[in-house]
């Protein structure tokens, strides 16, 4: 006997093996009772939340093991903050920790079942840097939630506005009330049709290769401002450009505050779905269950059925989740893990085996209700728009954890500060130095960087920084060099407090010094008093001056021709940066320029991105800029093409991304010379 069948056993129709119709059952509210929440990471994310504002979200509910069926449906406002703090409340079958669905507090993976006393101050700490450690303003589409965006999401496969009725016009103009972004007015879309703004929402959905552009392109498209011209006439396009594009970074929580703005109808309707499994992911059950209790009772798509017996568990109604499995199983509905997975739910049977290949996201929401690790090949089939929401999932695998942590990281949702301490706290114990750095030099992707990053992190050998030197250049030939760059940096830095480590930068006994002082100048060149601790420091401290000379508005030129970076003087002289006049001709006639070999960007786009600017069209030239450079490295591409790219968003009012931007370029150039110094083969 299947497991479904066995669940079919409360209703009398269903023991009879008649049909249910479930448009005829009514929701009703569950119990009152609160739950209580005992693990330690659960308390430690409340307590940064409320010191933050009060919280979002109502606890999970007592459980109502009532077999008559009469609690189908949750209603989601019966349980209150004052109720939550009640001494005498008893807890629940299913504990869910309330969820912020404006931050991401819920990164830490839970571990209480561990009761490991050290990790849980470890995710404690990661915890409180969460609150004030989240990035600086620093994605062809689909519309639907449900197509070419909804692919195997590479590379694993703080306004809140209310739900109303609103006209084409309104629909236009929904948004985040508030991006953080000083610079950008609700202006942004003038000068720009309708028509176009579509066109160019769909054309910059791309991966761009700088990140402070990337972050800027994401505030433009999420922010609530006054629509373009025309969008009357295409209102709803224009919105499916702007979700799609927002779907494509996964940039879940800006995209749901986007989706929850939405009307009721039936165009939307896959996005209602993907807004409620977001919500469910997250925990924020009372968002999530007050949906699907209104569509429970519109229609008997399967979807909202299950949803609603997830809701009933959360809330701790075990009876109303029975009774709605019972009708999904009597109704035709064949899914075995999900039945499986309620049962292991309501009935803490034992757990089953699981095929990852055969899981969906009802699956994925319920093995984290049950506590139950999810499987890094399971998360393959979420979508793209997942990305920020995955990171929330409290029970992901170590191999899960490690992948979605990088993702984050790439896409700019977490900082890399996070990202080491979620890296450091997945899983217990590392991998041997030498076999990760084999693996990362055979193949550069999420997991074998995070394990080469962890096992690194692990090793206490005092000639380690030589393998460090090594990791690190096959991420810079992997592309990701700028993005890991702070936490390489980080693991020289530990490094250093081991006299013995300290002792080799000093006398350069591994002449891997020069290179680690370098990666640290590049990555901090304020912080001089630690470059004066390594050997063979001249470059590196060449590095710092040009780079705070970049930030402080002047450079003194032998700081550019000791590093040979005379084609950087472009991007230099674009950002505004003072060059002491010098005799050039002298500088020719001793110091012949090695040859650069650049590739010019498309010449007809980047008179478009001026044109734009010249216009003062804020956010065409944002998009064009973002759809630009989506497909040639900074270091590969003419400065002088880039140089006007600077100045394209100085003439917008974007002088601290225009600064950023000039700060990647050059940033990117010096990798390629610390790469350069790093030989191949065995020797550092």
């Amino acid at each position: 006997m299947t497991l479904a069948v066995t669940l079919v056993a409360t209703p009398a129709a269903a023991q009879q093996n008649e049909p249910v119709n479930l448009l005829s059952i009514t929701p009703t509210p569950g119990t009152d009772t609160p739950i209580s929440i005992d693990q330690a990471i659960d308390q430690a994310i409340d307590q940064a939340v409320n010191a933050e504002g009060p919280d979002q979200r109502e606890g999970a509910k007592q459980p109502s093991d009532a077999g008559d069926g009469s609690n189908l449906a949750m209603s989601p406002n019966n349980a209150s903050s004052t109720d939550l703090n009640k001494g005498d409340a008893k807890p629940a079958i299913i504990g869910r920790a309330n969820a912020d669905n404006g931050k991401l507090r819920d990164l830490i993976p839970d571990q209480s079942e561990q009761g490991n006393d050290a990790l849980n101050r470890a995710q404690n700490e990661a915890t409180d840097d969460l609150k004030t450690d989240m990035p600086a303003a620093v994605r062809e589409t689909d519309p639907s939630p449900n197509s070419d965006l909804s692919v195997v999401n590479d590379p694993y496969g703080s306004a809140k506005i209310g739900r109303r009725k609103i006209s084409d016009v309104g629909l236009a103009a929904i948004g985040v009330g508030d991006t953080g972004n000083r610079q950008l007015d609700s202006l942004i879309w003038r000068g720009t049709s309708a028509r176009d703004a579509v066109f160019l929402l769909q054309k910059a959905a791309v991966v761009s290769h700088s990140q402070v552009i990337s972050g800027l392109a994401y505030e433009v498209v999420a922010r609530q401002s006054i629509p373009p011209s025309g969008a009357n006439n295409v209102a709803a396009d224009l919105v499916e450009a702007r979700l799609a594009f927002l779907a494509n970074g996964g940039r879940s929580g800006d995209l749901a505050l986007l989706v929850s703005q939405l009307p009721e109808a039936d165009k939307w309707a896959d996005w209602r779905r993907w807004l409620t499994e977001h919500y469910l992911m997250v925990r924020d059950d009372v968002a999530a269950c007050e949906i699907v209790s209104r569509q429970v009772t519109q229609t008997m798509d399967p979807f909202w059925h299950k949803s609603n017996v997830i809701c009933q568990a959360v809330q701790g109604n075990v009876g109303g989740a029975r009774f709605g499995a019972d009708i999904l199983a009597a109704n035709g509905v064949d899914d075995p893990i999900f039945f499986g997975l309620v049962d292991e739910v309501l009935n803490k049977s034992p757990a089953n085996v699981i095929d990852p290949a055969k899981l969906d996201s009802a699956h994925i929401v319920l093995m984290d209700v049950a506590n139950r690790p999810i499987p890094l090949e399971g998360l393959a089939v979420l979508p793209k728009q997942m990305a920020e929401t995955i990171m929330k999932l409290k029970f992901l695998g170590p191999d899960a954890r490690m992948v979605s942590t990088y993702d984050g990281l790439r896409r700019g949702l977490i900082t890399h500060r996070q990202a080491g301490k979620l890296w450091r706290n997945a899983g217990q114990g590392a991998d041997d130095a030498q076999l990760a750095l084999a693996r990362l030099d055979e193949r550069a992707d999420a997991l074998t960087t995070a394990l080469a990053w962890r096992a690194l992190d692990a090793d206490t050998r005092s000639d380690r920084l030589a393998l460090v030197a090594k990791a690190f250049k096959a991420e810079i030939a992997a592309g990701n060099g700028a993005v890991l760059l702070p936490l390489y940096a980080e693991l020289v830095r530990n490094a250093l407090a081991d006299e013995a480590v300290a002792a080799n930068m000093r006398f350069d006994d591994l002449d891997v010094a020069p290179k680690m002082a370098f990666m640290l100048a590049i990555n901090q060149p304020r912080d001089t008093s630690t470059l004066t601790a390594f050997a063979g420091n001249g470059d590196a401290l060449k590095v710092a001056e040009l780079l705070r000379g970049l930030s402080d508005g002047a450079v003194d030129a032998a700081a550019i021709g000791g590093l040979k970076l005379w084609h950087m003087l472009p991007v230099l002289e674009a950002t505004g940066v003072a060059i002491e006049d010098q005799a050039w001709l002298d500088l020719v006639k001793g110091e012949p320029e090695p040859k650069q070999a650049f590739i010019g960007l498309p010449p007809l786009l980047l008179k478009a991105v001026m044109a734009a600017a010249e216009s003062r069209h804020v956010a065409e030239t944002i998009l064009l800029a973002q759809w630009l450079l989506h497909d040639l490295p900074l270091d590969k591409v003419n400065p002088a093409d880039l140089a006007a790219v600077i100045r394209a968003l100085d003439m917008i009012g974007q002088n601290e991304v225009a600064k950023g931007f000039a700060q990647e370029i050059v940033v990117a150039h010096l990798l390629q010379r610390l790469a350069a110094m790093v030989p191949d083969g065995t020797q550092s």
